[in-house]
C-alpha cells in the first residue's frame, strides 16, 4: 500500500508542481502587484500583524504542493472504501471550498477573505480536473 502509495506521489509530482506555481504566480499578483491583504500572521496570536506578502506568495507554493499531495492521500482512501473516488473526490473538494470560503470571511479582513477565495479558486479547480486523472494515469502506469 506505501509503495503504492509512494508510486502514485512520484507520478504525480509534476500536477503538484504545475498547481503550486499556479497559486504563487495568483498570490504574487493578488498580493504584490494589486496590494490585497495577506491573512493574518499565524505566529501574531495577540495582535492584527498580517502575514508579509512576500512570505505569503512563496509560502502559498509550498502549501499548495503540500495540500495536493494530502489530496493523492485522500483520494487513495476514497478508493478502498468506493467505486467512484473520483466524483466523491471532487464532491467533497467543492464542499472544502464553499466551507472554507465561508469560513474565512469571519476570521480576516473582508479584503484577505476575498483574495483567500481567489487565491483558493486558482488552486480548487485547476485541483479538481488534474489530479485525479494524474493519480489514475500513473496507476495505470505502474499497473
Amino acid at each position: 500500500m506505501i509503495t503504492a502509495l509512494l508510486a502514485v506521489l512520484k507520478g504525480s509530482i509534476k500536477t503538484f508542481v504545475l498547481i503550486g506555481s499556479m497559486a504563487t504566480v495568483g498570490a504574487g499578483l493578488l498580493t504584490l502587484v494589486i496590494g490585497m491583504d495577506t491573512p493574518l500572521a499565524p505566529w501574531e496570536r495577540q495582535s492584527s500583524a498580517m502575514f508579509p506578502p512576500v512570505l505569503f506568495t512563496l509560502a502559498s507554493f509550498v502549501a499548495t504542493v503540500a495540500f495536493c499531495a494530502s489530496t493523492v492521500v485522500y483520494h487513495s482512501l476514497l478508493k478502498m472504501i468506493t467505486n467512484k473516488p473520483d466524483q466523491w473526490w471532487r464532491i467533497s473538494g467543492v464542499l472544502f471550498l464553499v466551507v472554507y470560503g465561508t469560513f474565512s470571511f469571519s476570521s480576516q479582513s473582508v479584503e484577505a477573505a476575498i483574495m483567500l477565495n481567489i487565491l483558493h479558486l486558482i488552486v480548487g479547480i485547476p485541483a479538481l480536473i488534474l489530479i485525479p486523472s494524474a493519480v489514475n494515469n500513473t496507476e495505470n502506469l505502474s499497473s
